[in-house]
């Protein structure tokens, strides 16, 4: 086996580890996450990690796990719900200006919006 292979199992399974944990009784943020990235898919503008945290309770930005958001942008890119676009710089000062992905309803790339 070689790396890539490893190393997008190694992926993959954190990210189902992340989404199970989220299923415990003292969170269960997933569905407010998926909720408001639909929102944002729905408006087939680009948007970004920002965006979402924006439309968040405060309970899910402070006590969701740090990669909840993260495995759930990994699971609308997969089934093809959404299409990464580019890069942008975080405006929240807890990310102090980290890079993030900037993504757009996938649709909308293949009606030529984006």
């Amino acid at each position: 086996m070689n790396r890539t292979t490893t190393g997008a199992r190694l992926r993959d399974e954190g990210v189902a580890d992340v989404l199970a944990a989220d299923g415990a009784v003292h969170r269960d943020y997933r569905p407010e996450i998926e909720a408001a990235i639909d929102v944002l898919v729905a408006s087939r503008r680009s948007f970004q990690a920002d965006d979402v945290h924006a439309l968040l309770s405060e309970d899910c930005r402070r006590y969701a796990a740090p990669n909840l958001l993260p495995a759930v942008f990994r699971c609308y890119a997969q089934a093809e719900v959404i299409t990464h676009i580019g890069f942008t710089t975080s405006t929240r000062a807890a990310r102090h200006a980290g890079v993030q992905r900037q993504w757009i309803n996938a649709l909308a790339v293949a009606d030529g919006v984006a």
